[in-house]
């Protein structure tokens, strides 16, 4: 299984990557709250681009470490009937859910990316950036998920274990 080997160095990279952006994202939307709240009552004068700024980090922060949770098996899920399940049955169960995550991801992905010409002519209003900058962080983390999990259903599939947790 040489391809499973890449797949998995592939994630791990990845896992590397969106690891450190979702820190990033999340490190930077603190600097940007406290300082919000400092010009808020220490100088009673707000600043309207940390609020914007600081959402739209939060915004990236959901998908980016969406992508770190679904491949270290963190997304919420109800697994009591499931574990009740024969060997058999868990396992299509597991399969049939990959392929439902997979389809709503890429559902997600194709959306933001058909409307990726009206955002990038729609401006935020503080900061004056194009909203598809926003909207490039949700093409960013339903991409890899749906991919994260297409490769988990075929490793299923294959071989009867999840597609390479990073626990």
């Amino acid at each position: 299984m040489a391809i499973a080997k890449r797949v998995e160095q592939f994630w791990k990279i990845i896992d590397g990557f969106f690891f450190w952006l979702a820190s990033l994202t999340l490190g930077g939307m603190t600097v940007l709250i406290f300082i919000q709240v400092i010009f808020r009552y220490a100088f009673n004068s707000p600043l309207a681009w940390t609020e914007e700024l600081a959402r739209f980090l939060f915004i990236w922060m959901t998908f980016v470490a969406g992508v770190v949770a679904a491949r270290r098996g963190q997304h919420i899920g109800v697994e009591l009937i499931v574990n009740m399940l024969p060997s058999v049955g868990k396992k299509a169960i597991g399969i049939f859910a990959y392929l439902v995550s997979t389809v709503f991801f890429g559902i997600v992905s194709y959306y933001c990316i058909s409307l990726w010409d009206k955002l990038s002519a729609q401006l935020s209003p503080a900061l004056s950036i194009p909203m598809s900058f926003v909207y490039l962080g949700i093409i960013l983390g339903s991409v890899f998920m749906g991919l994260y999990y297409f490769w988990s259903a075929i490793a299923l599939c294959l071989s009867g274990e999840k597609g390479g947790n990073a626990k």
